[in-house]
């Protein structure tokens, strides 16, 4: 498919190979809450079973390094949070303050006035996060081919590292065994002592370990925390850009950006399932990264792909 445009279809329709969407920006209806996408549905119940289609497809999608965002209505997130967390691993419930120029109306509430929302921040679980340990597997595997964990054991209970020789076995079991619970990188004194004369030289060793935990840093999950954001966010409408787009719920960018350089890098896919007035798709393009994004109202996507065309001719600003 093509990077960088919004598609008139249904997101459930995008043909993407699995796990090959690096971030996903869900905006979806929030069910009867604002908009007339948000009355489709003959009840709740009906709209929760589609809800459970976009987080299936979304967990299809999702590569295993990836984060998914998924907005929501405070007094209802919590419905959708109970279908999506059998998929996802759960990261943070985030509330977003909208801050707004005027507090007219909150006297109209017989409860505190609403001037939230809710986005969910998931990842699979599976997004490499034990790295050190990955790398340190690399040795482990090469240390078995020069000595045996009986004969590491001797070698530390000569130089006084162990009180016993039970001791000295547990520990060369963990200089050898990558299922060690606390896996160990061997000294260069120990190193040095095993009396394999085609071992490597201990710096070449410690190199090619240091590569391999490079190596595995850039397979995780990206989070770079750049703004020093906490789960409780607070954000301008910038009613001066939403303003210029007929719908009625548009993200700031501000937020759509930190999310965006927050959690993904250069170049990363990011999928936008409920397109709207392009917020996500343009300033993903904005910041680098290839976008793909869907609506079924053909309105939203005209308005759009030209938000992203005007976009693309542009620099990347910075915050």
């Amino acid at each position: 498919m093509e990077v960088n445009k919004i598609y008139h279809d249904d997101g459930m329709n995008n043909q993407l190979p699995d796990k090959s969407v690096n971030l996903i920006l869900a905006d979806p209806p929030y069910f009867e809450v604002k908009g007339s996408f948000d009355f489709v549905w003959k009840s709740f119940d009906e709209y929760l079973i589609d809800v459970e289609k976009w987080a299936k497809e979304c967990k299809r999608l999702l590569a295993d390094n990836g984060t998914l965002f998924w907005y929501g209505h405070a007094k209802k997130i919590a419905y959708a949070q109970v279908i999506f967390d059998k998929l996802f691993c759960l990261e943070n419930n985030i509330a977003i303050e909208f801050n707004r120029q005027t507090k007219k109306g909150v006297e109209e509430f017989r409860c505190f006035a609403p001037v939230s929302e809710r986005l969910l921040m998931y990842s699979t679980g599976n997004d490499y996060h034990d790295n050190v340990r990955l790398a340190i597997k690399y040795i482990h595997d090469y240390l078995n081919t020069i000595t045996t964990r009986n004969e590491l054991a001797e070698i530390l209970l000569q130089i006084g590292n162990c009180r016993n020789y039970e001791s000295a076995k547990q520990n060369a079991n963990n200089i050898l065994s990558q299922k060690s619970a606390k896996p160990q990188m061997i000294t260069k004194f120990q190193y040095e002592l095993i009396p394999n004369t085609n071992k490597k030289d201990y710096e070449t060793l410690k190199q090619e370990y240091e590569n391999l935990r490079t190596e595995y840093e850039e397979l995780r999950r990206p989070f770079n925390n750049f703004k020093k954001l906490f789960d409780i966010m607070s954000f301008d409408q910038e009613a001066h850009i939403t303003g210029k787009y007929e719908h009625e719920t548009c993200k700031p960018e501000t937020l759509t950006r930190a999310l965006i350089l927050t959690c993904s890098r250069e170049n990363d896919l990011v999928f936008v399932p409920f397109a709207g007035s392009g917020t996500e798709v343009a300033m993903a393009i904005k910041e680098g990264r290839n976008a793909i994004g869907f609506d079924i109202e053909e309105k939203y996507v005209k308005m759009g792909n030209k938000r992203t065309d005007i976009i693309k001719a542009q620099p990347s600003l910075f915050f």
